[in-house]
């Protein structure tokens, strides 16, 4: 690593000479009368020119410790020095110290670093937040504050608070906050809070010295002001952004400087009334957010007895998702090739492969690294609807309940009135109910709100449910009773309960006034035979009996089975009505790996589809009484059969089972299913990872060791290859430490990563045209050199089966967006000139690539890259990969073909890219190659503004 050292100027000194003999005699005897008293004092003069010596000597020594503070945070030395900058910055409570390799001026160094919290009313211990915590709230961008000074120094300052509500959130501000660095000065009344926010003005607006510069905070009494109510708001994509401007005034020194300020909000969650939400400060109500672009660092050096104290500011762009600072190599090989034949199947297996990396400059540093590896398998059935007979299957139904709300015809006596409160209920409650009490009998019917059934829905039975019980043991009888068409119906069969309540129904399959079927309009009270009441009837209330529990249920036809077939079929009006359709045998699926069993089935759909048509889970074997939420599994632009979904954790327990659920609201609706299974598709996660032919891996703290064990992924996905069978997997796992550690070269000054990295044991099928397995591997490091780019990765595990142009983004549209990133200017030098000419790289980790295809553009595999402003476009292409077929397995540096991983430049002079473009589309086409896409990698130059020195201090100690 760089260090730097100052140290004293040369001492320059001048002589003259000359004779002048009676100007020296007379100069010696003046010289004679001064001598005792100029002896007298030169002891002492000597002495204080070897203090001012020392002060200078430690002065420059303890200065050049704070310019090598300043270049560490400059060049993101801290991430080294201090093994891992996530937690740093935002370590508010503890100081990282260092010394200087060398001394300076023969005096020892010592540096201590310490990153400042700026929010003057608050901390982070207030909250109860540790710096977990903190990172979590900044890392979700669920409440995201930033600040820029403007065009002109002081004219004004924007504060942008953005806001991406979950549902039932009501964000409510408690303060708003800036911090001016020294020199700068609020501009008072000039707050578009204060100005334009009569309603909610601020109960006090606190301006004070803080950190060496000045804080003004504008507080709100409780109940503070909901953000919705803040000036400027715009509601864009979910998002909610209110702009605040105040102007200040710059240093007289300086009026040109801008102010590397830092803006910060406090806030409580509140619920639909107003009312707080419970835990305020959890980091899910982000009850603080504040300015991460902006970093102020205190950089306190010592050298001898002099101590100086300077803050610094750093600038740059907000790590967006998974952005870092510094830049990237990617390296790879594959694992599987084609030597048998000419039929391009991969049909070799490989126990291992191995790539040396070289390209990392020689005074770089690791920051991180990132392992993937991916592969072919084919899956394992646990159950299937083999014969197409759905005899496994049953035809649920969603049903329209009515219950009782007034009372109405009645015979015999029954206590107590009123009745039809006591029996309103389609679940059981015991305790309350009415008794019937004549001996001879009687009757009790009951009003009820029609039915809203569809027009033209062919309805199946009318059921009437009751739940009755005896007082006392004896025979009697009672049963469910109908009025239709001012007619009295008592053809269900009688019933004589005991002393337990019991749940007796009987289905009128007909209406009974017409014998023919029930007509929705009937049953809806609009017909010409319409049901009229519904109750119960008894010929014998000897002994009494008590009645809990009376209500009608309306059923219809909502499945057919068409050339073995399951469907659905859609209704005939806009009226939604839902069909079910539940696998009745239990899975024991308890035993499996959570992400490794899926449902598969093949489908074709009509109509238009919507989000509501569903699949659900149930774990309770009790039927179905128990689901999950709905989740998505039908809709117009449903990936090619077979679709899949994966179990979720929660279900996969012996007593496991599906239902499909369908919300059709128009007659030309339908979906029909068939080939329903149930597969298991685990991913290998365990493999074998060497550094320079030692085998090393992670143990379960995640510290790097060596020796013969595997390395586990912490992450991993499926994916069913469609048509072609089978499936693939993708894991990943980040081996920072194994390569920051291994191999360990004793006295080293930088470690590189330069190394041989080898892959083995990866599980994976050969035979087929999709079969494929390889690895990659990101190294990101950091030098002087190459500080200043930000790196956005992506794992976008997509399949792509063929003549489409992918869609890895998932959005239904023809290729994908790369989001949350911002392209800054391009470097230039002091003539306007670009001095870097690649505004941009990408590469890219894709299984299962073919050299043999050749034909144009788009028609064979390639790659479109478009810019957001510009609009322009390009195929990308490198030395090794033609435009018309880049995934080709010729990347760079692989011994066996089987995989790309293929790096592409994207230059300012291409016109692409242009400054603050937040988005990148890319278009991958295929042609009659079949392939994964894993992860994209996208890096940015950018350049990183460290302002300094904002105030400096020397101490004496």
């Amino acid at each position: 690593m760089k260090k730097r050292a100052r140290h004293l100027p040369a001492r320059f000194t001048s002589d003259q000479s000359g004779n002048a003999l009676i100007l020296v005699l007379i100069f010696l005897l003046l010289g004679s009368l001064m001598l005792v008293p100029v002896l007298d004092h030169i002891g002492t003069a000597l002495k204080t020119g070897v203090r001012y010596e020392e002060k200078a000597n430690a002065l420059y020594a303890a200065d050049s410790g704070v310019e090598d503070g300043i270049w560490q945070i400059k060049y993101d030395g801290l991430q080294t020095l201090f093994d891992g900058a996530e937690s740093f910055n935002y370590n508010f409570t503890t100081n990282a110290s260092y010394v200087l390799d060398d001394p300076v001026n023969g005096l020892t160094t010592n540096v201590t670093i310490q990153n400042i919290w700026i929010p003057s009313n608050v901390t982070l211990g207030d909250l109860g937040l540790s710096a977990d915590d903190a990172k979590t709230i900044i890392d979700s961008e669920k409440l995201i504050v930033s600040g820029t000074s403007g065009a002109t120094p002081g004219q004004p300052y924007h504060i942008m608070i953005q806001f991406v509500p979950a549902a039932g959130d009501n964000l409510t501000i408690k303060s708003v906050g800036v911090w001016l660095p020294q020199g700068f000065t609020y501009v008072e009344d000039s707050c578009t809070l204060e100005d334009m926010f009569e309603d909610y003005s601020a109960d006090s607006v606190n301006i004070s010295s803080h950190c060496g510069g000045q804080a003004i905070v504008w507080s709100y009494n409780s109940p503070y002001p909901l953000y919705t109510s803040f000036p400027n708001l715009v509601s864009e994509n979910d998002t909610l952004t209110s702009t605040i401007q105040f102007n200040y005034t710059p240093p007289s020194s300086d009026p040109t400087k801008m102010p590397a300020a830092v803006a910060w909000v406090t806030t409580e969650m509140a619920d639909s009334l107003g009312n707080p939400k419970p835990n305020p400060n959890s980091p899910v109500n982000v009850p603080i957010s504040w300015d991460v672009d902006t970093r102020i660092y205190k950089i306190s050096s010592k050298a001898g007895n002099t101590r100086v104290e300077a803050y610094s500011s750093k600038r740059e762009l907000r790590d967006l998702n998974d952005a870092i600072s510094g830049d990237y190599v990617a390296i790879g090989n594959s694992l599987m090739t084609d030597e048998i034949g000419t039929d391009h199947i991969k049909d070799t297996w490989k126990s291992s492969s191995y790539t040396t990396l070289t390209s990392i400059p020689s005074n770089a540093d690791v920051m991180a690294a990132y392992l993937y590896w991916s592969g072919f398998r084919n899956n394992v059935t646990l159950f299937t609807d083999a014969a197409s007979d759905f005899n496994n299957w049953t035809r649920g139904s969603v049903d329209q309940t009515r219950v009782p709300i007034s009372d109405n015809d009645t015979d015999g006596t029954w206590n107590f009135s009123s009745y039809w409160d006591d029996v309103d209920e389609t679940t059981a409650n015991d305790t309350d109910y009415m008794t019937g009490t004549t001996d001879g009998g009687g009757y009790k019917l009951f009003g009820f709100s029609p039915f809203s059934l569809p027009s033209g829905l062919p309805v199946t039975d009318l059921a009437v449910y009751i739940r009755v019980r005896d007082v006392s043991d004896g025979g009697n009888s009672i049963r469910p009773y109908i009025k239709v068409n001012g007619t009295r119906y008592n053809t269900a069969p009688s019933n004589d309960p005991g002393t337990n309540f019991t749940t007796y129904s009987y289905s009128y399959l007909t209406n009974p006034n017409t014998g023919a079927a029930w007509t929705v309009a009937d049953l809806n009270k609009t017909g010409a035979n319409p049901l009229q009441l519904i109750g119960v009837d008894s010929s014998d209330l000897k002994p009494d009996i008590d009645v809990s529990m009376v209500y009608a249920r309306a059923s219809d036809s909502r499945w057919t089975i068409e050339s073995n077939k399951f469907r659905g079929i859609g209704s005939a009006s806009a009226n939604t009505t839902a069909r079910t359709l539940t696998l009745q045998n239990s899975l024991n699926l308890s035993s499996y790996a959570p992400g490794t069993v899926a449902v598969i089935w093949d489908q074709t759909e009509g109509g238009t589809l919507e989000p509501t048509d569903t699949l659900y889970f149930s774990f309770s074997g009790d039927g179905g009484s128990t689901w999950s939420s709905d989740i998505e599994a039908f809709h117009d632009d449903s990936p090619d059969s077979p679709y899949y979904y994966y179990i979720p954790t929660a279900y996969m327990t012996s007593n496991f089972k599906i239902r499909f659920y369908f919300n059709f609201d128009s007659p030309d609706e339908y979906v029909y299913l068939d080939n329903i299974s149930i597969n298991y598709m685990p991913p290998d996660t365990s493999i074998n990872f060497s550094i320079n032919d030692l085998q090393v891996y992670l143990d379960g703290d995640g510290n790097a060791e060596a020796g013969a064990q595997p390395l586990t992924a912490s992450a991993s996905s499926v994916l069913v290859n469609a048509t072609w069978g089978g499936y693939s997997f993708a894991c990943h796992r980040d081996v920072s430490r194994l390569v920051k550690k291994y191999p360990i070269v004793p006295g080293e000054q930088h470690h590189t990563g330069n190394a041989k990295y080898t892959i083995g044991d990866v599980q994976a099928d050969t035979g087929q045209h999709v079969s494929y397995a390889g690895w990659s591997l990101i190294v990101i490091y950091f030098s002087p050199e190459t500080a200043g780019h930000y790196l956005y990765l992506r794992d976008v595990f997509s399949f792509n089966n063929q003549y489409e142009n992918l869609d890895f983004d998932n959005d239904g549209q023809p290729g994908g967006d790369i989001t949350n990133f911002i392209i800054p200017e391009p470097i230039r030098n002091k003539d306007g000139v670009i001095t870097e000419t690649v505004a941009a790289r990408l590469t890219c980790f894709v299984g299962e690539g073919d050299d043999w295809l050749y034909g144009s553009i788009p028609n064979t595999d390639c790659v479109k890259i478009t810019g957001q402003q510009s609009g322009s476009s390009t195929y990308l292409s490198n030395s090794s990969s033609p435009d018309y077929n880049v995934w080709n397995s010729a990347s760079p540096g692989m011994s066996y073909q089987g995989v790309d991983v293929d790096t592409f430049e994207v230059l300012w002079s291409q016109n692409i890219l242009m400054p603050n473009d937040t988005r990148l589309h890319l278009d991958f086409y295929s042609g009659q190659d079949a392939w994964n896409l894993i992860y994209i990698i996208i890096s940015v130059r950018s350049k990183t503004t460290v302002g300094g020195t904002e105030h400096y201090i020397i101490l004496d100690e």
